[in-house]
Protein backbone atom coordinates (compact mmCIF):
# COMPACT_ATOMS: atom_id res chain seq x y z
CA UNK A 1 0.00 0.00 0.00
CA UNK A 2 1.15 3.78 -0.75
CA UNK A 3 2.12 5.63 2.37
CA UNK A 4 2.05 9.06 3.84
CA UNK A 5 4.89 11.24 4.67
CA UNK A 6 5.41 12.18 8.40
CA UNK A 7 4.75 15.74 9.23
CA UNK A 8 6.92 18.57 10.88
CA UNK A 9 10.17 18.61 8.36
CA UNK A 10 12.52 20.78 9.24
CA UNK A 11 13.57 24.07 7.43
CA UNK A 12 16.68 22.47 6.03
CA UNK A 13 15.02 19.17 5.26
CA UNK A 14 13.16 18.53 1.48
CA UNK A 15 9.76 19.91 1.25
CA UNK A 16 6.88 17.45 1.67
CA UNK A 17 6.45 14.90 -0.68
CA UNK A 18 3.20 15.65 -3.16
CA UNK A 19 1.07 13.39 -4.36
CA UNK A 20 -2.12 12.15 -6.83
CA UNK A 21 -5.18 12.25 -6.06
CA UNK A 22 -7.88 11.08 -7.66
CA UNK A 23 -11.88 11.38 -7.56
CA UNK A 24 -13.48 8.29 -7.61
CA UNK A 25 -17.52 7.96 -7.37
CA UNK A 26 -17.31 4.19 -5.85
CA UNK A 27 -18.80 4.80 -3.01
CA UNK A 28 -22.59 4.57 -2.67
CA UNK A 29 -23.04 7.54 0.01
CA UNK A 30 -20.62 10.06 -2.25
CA UNK A 31 -17.19 9.89 -3.53
CA UNK A 32 -13.84 9.16 -2.27
CA UNK A 33 -10.73 10.90 -2.65
CA UNK A 34 -7.55 8.26 -3.82
CA UNK A 35 -3.95 8.91 -2.94
CA UNK A 36 -1.39 8.18 -5.33
CA UNK A 37 2.17 7.97 -5.06
CA UNK A 38 3.82 8.43 -8.46
CA UNK A 39 7.04 7.58 -7.20
CA UNK A 40 5.41 4.10 -6.28
CA UNK A 41 5.17 0.94 -8.51
CA UNK A 42 2.25 -0.76 -6.11
CA UNK A 43 -0.30 -1.52 -8.89
CA UNK A 44 -2.98 -0.45 -5.57
CA UNK A 45 -4.43 2.67 -4.81
CA UNK A 46 -4.59 4.17 -1.28
CA UNK A 47 -8.10 4.87 -0.67
CA UNK A 48 -7.12 8.09 1.86
CA UNK A 49 -10.95 9.78 2.71
CA UNK A 50 -14.46 9.64 1.72
CA UNK A 51 -17.21 12.30 2.03
CA UNK A 52 -20.96 12.13 1.36
CA UNK A 53 -20.20 15.40 -0.77
CA UNK A 54 -20.62 15.75 -4.90
CA UNK A 55 -16.78 17.20 -5.77
CA UNK A 56 -17.22 19.16 -8.99
CA UNK A 57 -13.63 21.23 -8.85
CA UNK A 58 -11.54 20.94 -6.06
CA UNK A 59 -8.77 23.49 -6.12
CA UNK A 60 -9.63 26.24 -4.07
CA UNK A 61 -6.69 29.12 -3.81
CA UNK A 62 -3.73 28.93 -5.70
CA UNK A 63 -1.97 30.41 -2.89
CA UNK A 64 -3.00 27.39 -0.51
CA UNK A 65 -3.37 24.85 -2.51
CA UNK A 66 -3.98 22.21 0.32
CA UNK A 67 -7.47 23.29 0.38
CA UNK A 68 -10.85 21.66 -1.05
CA UNK A 69 -14.19 23.05 -2.31
CA UNK A 70 -16.34 20.14 -1.77
CA UNK A 71 -20.07 20.91 -3.15
CA UNK A 72 -22.69 20.99 -1.36
CA UNK A 73 -25.29 18.64 -2.43
CA UNK A 74 -25.62 15.20 -1.27
CA UNK A 75 -25.20 12.63 -3.98
CA UNK A 76 -28.72 11.51 -3.99
CA UNK A 77 -30.53 14.46 -3.03
CA UNK A 78 -31.66 18.17 -4.50
CA UNK A 79 -30.91 20.22 -1.08
CA UNK A 80 -28.50 22.92 -1.41
CA UNK A 81 -26.05 22.17 1.84
CA UNK A 82 -23.09 25.18 3.09
CA UNK A 83 -20.03 23.80 0.74
CA UNK A 84 -17.61 22.24 3.05
CA UNK A 85 -13.93 23.84 3.06
CA UNK A 86 -11.38 21.12 4.18
CA UNK A 87 -7.77 21.30 4.57
CA UNK A 88 -6.59 18.08 2.80
CA UNK A 89 -3.29 16.76 4.85
CA UNK A 90 -4.75 17.57 7.72
CA UNK A 91 -7.84 16.07 7.25
CA UNK A 92 -9.89 18.33 8.73
CA UNK A 93 -12.91 20.87 8.02
CA UNK A 94 -12.30 24.30 7.98
CA UNK A 95 -15.43 25.87 7.36
CA UNK A 96 -18.35 26.55 5.04
CA UNK A 97 -19.25 28.80 2.27
CA UNK A 98 -22.70 29.81 0.84
CA UNK A 99 -22.93 27.17 -1.93
CA UNK A 100 -23.87 29.22 -5.31
CA UNK A 101 -26.71 28.46 -6.82
CA UNK A 102 -26.10 28.12 -10.31
CA UNK A 103 -25.54 24.09 -10.21
CA UNK A 104 -25.17 23.52 -14.13
CA UNK A 105 -21.70 22.65 -15.45
CA UNK A 106 -19.70 25.08 -13.50
CA UNK A 107 -16.17 26.40 -14.12
CA UNK A 108 -14.05 27.11 -11.63
CA UNK A 109 -10.92 29.64 -11.60
CA UNK A 110 -8.58 29.98 -8.63
CA UNK A 111 -6.74 33.04 -8.05
CA UNK A 112 -4.98 34.20 -5.44
CA UNK A 113 -7.91 33.73 -2.17
CA UNK A 114 -9.99 34.21 -4.70
CA UNK A 115 -12.73 31.81 -6.13
CA UNK A 116 -14.21 32.58 -9.10
CA UNK A 117 -17.41 30.41 -10.61
CA UNK A 118 -18.77 30.70 -14.21
CA UNK A 119 -22.12 29.38 -14.19
CA UNK A 120 -24.54 28.37 -16.94
CA UNK A 121 -26.16 32.32 -16.18
CA UNK A 122 -24.04 33.37 -13.69
CA UNK A 123 -20.58 34.85 -13.21
CA UNK A 124 -19.09 35.11 -9.46
CA UNK A 125 -16.80 35.35 -7.13
CA UNK A 126 -15.54 34.97 -3.41
CA UNK A 127 -12.73 36.54 -1.53
CA UNK A 128 -11.36 32.87 0.95
CA UNK A 129 -8.63 34.92 2.65
CA UNK A 130 -10.28 34.45 6.06
CA UNK A 131 -11.94 30.73 5.70
CA UNK A 132 -8.81 29.27 8.02
CA UNK A 133 -10.22 31.77 10.85
CA UNK A 134 -12.56 29.11 12.58
CA UNK A 135 -14.34 32.10 14.24
CA UNK A 136 -15.56 33.22 10.13
CA UNK A 137 -19.30 33.50 10.22
CA UNK A 138 -21.22 31.97 7.23
CA UNK A 139 -22.73 34.98 6.72
CA UNK A 140 -19.22 36.82 6.43
CA UNK A 141 -18.23 34.93 3.17
CA UNK A 142 -20.67 35.91 0.21
CA UNK A 143 -20.91 35.14 -3.63
CA UNK A 144 -20.35 38.62 -5.74
CA UNK A 145 -22.01 38.91 -8.88
CA UNK A 146 -19.68 39.90 -11.75
CA UNK A 147 -20.71 40.51 -15.15
CA UNK A 148 -22.39 37.78 -17.01
CA UNK A 149 -20.57 35.89 -19.73
CA UNK A 150 -21.66 36.13 -22.88
CA UNK A 151 -21.80 32.31 -23.16
CA UNK A 152 -22.99 29.11 -21.59
CA UNK A 153 -20.49 27.47 -19.19
CA UNK A 154 -21.72 24.15 -21.68
CA UNK A 155 -19.95 25.81 -24.07
CA UNK A 156 -16.86 26.19 -22.90
CA UNK A 157 -13.67 24.47 -24.26
CA UNK A 158 -11.10 25.61 -23.49
CA UNK A 159 -9.76 28.12 -20.57
CA UNK A 160 -6.35 29.66 -19.22
CA UNK A 161 -5.26 32.03 -17.02
CA UNK A 162 -2.73 34.96 -17.72
CA UNK A 163 0.25 34.55 -15.27
CA UNK A 164 -0.63 38.44 -14.19
CA UNK A 165 -3.15 36.39 -12.23
CA UNK A 166 -5.45 39.56 -13.66
CA UNK A 167 -6.50 38.08 -16.82
CA UNK A 168 -9.08 35.18 -17.84
CA UNK A 169 -9.77 33.72 -21.21
CA UNK A 170 -11.89 31.49 -22.01
CA UNK A 171 -12.57 29.65 -25.72
CA UNK A 172 -16.26 28.56 -26.72
CA UNK A 173 -16.85 25.88 -29.58
CA UNK A 174 -17.76 22.65 -30.56
CA UNK A 175 -21.71 23.31 -30.54
CA UNK A 176 -21.49 26.96 -31.00
CA UNK A 177 -18.98 29.31 -33.54
CA UNK A 178 -15.35 29.64 -32.09
CA UNK A 179 -14.47 32.54 -30.03
CA UNK A 180 -12.36 33.37 -27.44
CA UNK A 181 -13.16 35.91 -24.48
CA UNK A 182 -11.08 37.75 -21.89
CA UNK A 183 -11.90 39.10 -18.32
CA UNK A 184 -9.91 41.40 -17.11
CA UNK A 185 -9.85 42.42 -13.17
CA UNK A 186 -7.02 44.62 -13.16
CA UNK A 187 -8.84 47.85 -10.66
CA UNK A 188 -6.62 50.20 -13.34
CA UNK A 189 -9.48 48.90 -16.38
CA UNK A 190 -9.99 51.76 -18.30
CA UNK A 191 -13.86 52.41 -17.75
CA UNK A 192 -14.63 51.27 -14.45
CA UNK A 193 -15.87 47.74 -14.37
CA UNK A 194 -14.17 44.72 -15.50
CA UNK A 195 -15.92 42.85 -18.74
CA UNK A 196 -15.75 40.33 -20.70
CA UNK A 197 -14.42 40.93 -24.66
CA UNK A 198 -14.18 39.19 -27.49
CA UNK A 199 -11.11 39.10 -28.77
CA UNK A 200 -11.17 36.47 -31.68
CA UNK A 201 -12.86 34.04 -33.51
CA UNK A 202 -10.50 31.28 -32.72
CA UNK A 203 -10.25 28.70 -29.96
CA UNK A 204 -7.13 28.07 -27.43
CA UNK A 205 -5.94 24.35 -28.88
CA UNK A 206 -5.96 22.77 -25.89
CA UNK A 207 -8.84 20.34 -24.28
CA UNK A 208 -10.26 22.06 -20.80
CA UNK A 209 -7.66 23.99 -18.06
CA UNK A 210 -4.22 25.37 -19.87
CA UNK A 211 -1.71 25.73 -17.71
CA UNK A 212 1.17 28.72 -17.07
CA UNK A 213 4.39 26.87 -17.08
CA UNK A 214 7.14 29.69 -16.82
CA UNK A 215 9.72 27.80 -18.12
CA UNK A 216 8.47 27.32 -21.31
CA UNK A 217 6.68 30.66 -21.12
CA UNK A 218 3.60 29.13 -22.84
CA UNK A 219 0.23 27.84 -21.43
CA UNK A 220 0.62 24.00 -21.62
CA UNK A 221 -2.63 21.16 -22.50
CA UNK A 222 -3.48 18.05 -23.55
CA UNK A 223 -4.37 18.48 -27.48
CA UNK A 224 -8.17 19.23 -28.18
CA UNK A 225 -7.72 17.91 -31.82
CA UNK A 226 -8.89 14.59 -33.19
CA UNK A 227 -5.73 14.71 -35.33
CA UNK A 228 -3.32 15.03 -32.48
CA UNK A 229 -5.03 13.11 -30.18
CA UNK A 230 -3.09 12.16 -27.10
CA UNK A 231 -0.49 14.90 -27.56
CA UNK A 232 0.79 18.00 -25.10
CA UNK A 233 0.63 21.76 -26.70
CA UNK A 234 2.17 24.24 -25.70
CA UNK A 235 0.49 27.84 -26.63
CA UNK A 236 2.07 31.06 -26.61
CA UNK A 237 0.18 33.52 -24.51
CA UNK A 238 -2.42 35.87 -25.38
CA UNK A 239 -1.61 39.67 -24.39
CA UNK A 240 -4.05 41.31 -22.61
CA UNK A 241 -5.81 45.05 -22.91
CA UNK A 242 -6.02 43.97 -26.71
CA UNK A 243 -9.92 43.95 -27.95
CA UNK A 244 -8.94 41.75 -30.86
CA UNK A 245 -5.96 39.13 -30.80
CA UNK A 246 -4.82 37.31 -33.73
CA UNK A 247 -4.95 33.43 -32.98
CA UNK A 248 -2.31 32.59 -31.12
CA UNK A 249 0.97 29.90 -32.09
CA UNK A 250 1.34 26.51 -30.89
CA UNK A 251 3.18 23.68 -31.01
CA UNK A 252 2.42 20.17 -30.54
CA UNK A 253 4.62 17.26 -28.44
CA UNK A 254 6.77 15.04 -30.98
CA UNK A 255 5.43 12.31 -28.47
CA UNK A 256 1.86 10.72 -28.66
CA UNK A 257 1.63 9.84 -24.83
CA UNK A 258 -1.69 7.53 -24.84
CA UNK A 259 -1.18 3.82 -24.73
CA UNK A 260 -0.23 2.15 -28.33
CA UNK A 261 -0.90 -0.99 -26.77
CA UNK A 262 -3.69 -2.52 -28.89
CA UNK A 263 -5.17 -4.37 -26.36
CA UNK A 264 -5.87 -1.45 -24.28
CA UNK A 265 -8.85 0.67 -24.89
CA UNK A 266 -8.52 4.13 -24.64
CA UNK A 267 -11.66 6.02 -21.99
CA UNK A 268 -10.24 9.23 -20.96
CA UNK A 269 -7.58 11.25 -19.85
CA UNK A 270 -6.54 14.02 -17.49
CA UNK A 271 -3.05 16.10 -17.80
CA UNK A 272 -2.09 17.85 -14.31
CA UNK A 273 0.56 20.16 -13.74
CA UNK A 274 3.31 18.97 -10.87
CA UNK A 275 3.93 23.21 -10.51
CA UNK A 276 7.90 23.12 -11.38
CA UNK A 277 10.59 22.52 -13.99
CA UNK A 278 7.60 21.83 -16.92
CA UNK A 279 7.05 18.77 -15.25
CA UNK A 280 3.49 16.98 -15.83
CA UNK A 281 1.29 13.99 -15.09
CA UNK A 282 -1.11 12.43 -17.81
CA UNK A 283 -3.60 10.80 -16.06
CA UNK A 284 -5.43 7.89 -18.37
CA UNK A 285 -8.05 5.54 -17.86
CA UNK A 286 -8.17 2.34 -20.05
CA UNK A 287 -9.74 -0.61 -20.20
CA UNK A 288 -7.78 -3.84 -20.01
CA UNK A 289 -9.97 -7.29 -21.15
CA UNK A 290 -8.42 -10.35 -19.01
CA UNK A 291 -8.26 -12.73 -22.35
CA UNK A 292 -6.47 -10.33 -24.22
CA UNK A 293 -4.14 -8.79 -22.38
CA UNK A 294 -0.05 -8.94 -22.84
CA UNK A 295 1.10 -7.76 -19.81
CA UNK A 296 -0.04 -9.26 -16.51
CA UNK A 297 -0.89 -5.83 -14.74
CA UNK A 298 0.02 -7.76 -11.41
CA UNK A 299 -3.75 -8.91 -11.72
CA UNK A 300 -4.49 -12.16 -9.46
CA UNK A 301 -6.58 -15.48 -10.52
CA UNK A 302 -9.20 -13.88 -7.86
CA UNK A 303 -9.26 -10.44 -9.91
CA UNK A 304 -10.70 -12.22 -12.81
CA UNK A 305 -14.85 -12.15 -12.66
CA UNK A 306 -17.08 -12.20 -15.22
CA UNK A 307 -17.44 -9.05 -17.01
CA UNK A 308 -13.62 -9.84 -18.42
CA UNK A 309 -12.28 -6.23 -18.25
CA UNK A 310 -10.61 -4.06 -15.37
CA UNK A 311 -10.78 -0.02 -15.63
CA UNK A 312 -6.76 0.94 -15.22
CA UNK A 313 -4.97 4.09 -14.44
CA UNK A 314 -2.28 4.52 -17.06
CA UNK A 315 -0.01 7.25 -14.94
CA UNK A 316 2.45 8.90 -17.31
CA UNK A 317 5.01 11.70 -15.65
CA UNK A 318 7.16 13.57 -17.91
CA UNK A 319 9.07 16.82 -18.55
CA UNK A 320 8.71 19.03 -21.15
CA UNK A 321 11.52 21.19 -23.28
CA UNK A 322 11.85 22.20 -26.76
CA UNK A 323 14.71 20.45 -28.51
CA UNK A 324 17.66 22.05 -30.79
CA UNK A 325 15.44 22.18 -33.40
CA UNK A 326 12.48 24.02 -31.64
CA UNK A 327 10.32 20.93 -31.60
CA UNK A 328 8.52 20.40 -28.58
CA UNK A 329 9.47 17.18 -26.52
CA UNK A 330 9.30 15.18 -23.69
CA UNK A 331 12.56 13.37 -24.58
CA UNK A 332 13.97 10.37 -22.23
CA UNK A 333 11.76 12.03 -19.24
CA UNK A 334 8.46 9.77 -19.38
CA UNK A 335 7.72 7.36 -16.64
CA UNK A 336 4.75 5.30 -16.78
CA UNK A 337 3.09 3.28 -14.00
CA UNK A 338 -0.66 1.35 -13.90
CA UNK A 339 -2.76 1.58 -11.16
CA UNK A 340 -6.00 -0.79 -10.57
CA UNK A 341 -9.47 0.89 -10.45
CA UNK A 342 -11.47 -0.45 -7.94
CA UNK A 343 -13.35 -3.49 -9.54
CA UNK A 344 -17.16 -3.12 -10.47
CA UNK A 345 -18.14 0.19 -8.39
CA UNK A 346 -16.41 3.07 -10.44
CA UNK A 347 -18.69 4.36 -12.96
CA UNK A 348 -17.46 4.99 -16.95
CA UNK A 349 -18.74 8.45 -16.09
CA UNK A 350 -15.63 9.50 -14.14
CA UNK A 351 -13.25 7.04 -16.45
CA UNK A 352 -14.24 9.24 -18.98
CA UNK A 353 -13.32 12.74 -17.60
CA UNK A 354 -11.02 11.43 -14.31
CA UNK A 355 -11.08 14.29 -12.00
CA UNK A 356 -7.67 14.67 -10.75
CA UNK A 357 -5.14 16.81 -9.15
CA UNK A 358 -1.58 17.56 -7.73
CA UNK A 359 -0.38 18.47 -4.49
Amino acid sequence: MLKTTGEGTSSMEKPPLQFLYLILDDWALGYNIRKVDVSCNDHDLLDDCAFGYSIRKVNVSSDDPDLLLLNGMARESAVCLPSPIFRLKARRFLNFIPRHMDRFRPIYFSIGSRLFVLGSSSFEVIDLQPIDNPSSQLDSLSWCKLQDAPFHSAEVVSYAILPDKQTIFASVGLITNNATYSFQMADDIEGGSPTWKRIGEWVLPFYGSGYFDSALNAWVGLSMYSLETGRICACNLVPANSNSVDCPTWKFSKENLFSNDPTETHVGATLVYMGHDSRFCLLECVIVYYKYRVRSYNFKEKDVYPQAFRYMYRVTTFSLKYDNNGDLTTGDSRRVRYYKAPKKEVTRYLCESPVVFWM
